[in-house]
């Protein structure tokens, strides 16, 4: 059985210092889930997740040509990013 994970990838630029990166999981998606069918999850979060550094900006949706999704603030107006993909967890 295989378990994908959403992951939440954020780089944030303060005013004048250097950008920093965070990865996190967003959720688990397990079960007996195709990749297919957890692609059709990691869509849903991706139109509904507000990355910490984008909270009370307005922001727009975007997916990348390897199916990865970017959330961006609208307009240029901050100084984060955040990419969500879909990753296979791998136990031992």
């Amino acid at each position: 059985m295989t378990t994908w994970l959403i992951i939440a990838e954020e780089t944030v630029a303060a005013d004048g210092s250097a950008a920093h990166r965070q990865v996190k999981v967003v959720r688990p998606v397990n079960g007996k889930k195709t990749r297919e069918e957890a692609l059709v999850e990691l869509h849903k979060v991706a139109r509904s997740h507000t990355p910490d550094a984008l909270k009370g900006i307005s922001t727009v949706v975007g997916r990348d040509s390897d199916g990865s999704y970017w959330v961006l603030p609208k307009n240029g107006k901050g100084h984060a990013a955040c990419n969500l993909r879909l990753i296979e967890q791998i136990r031992p």
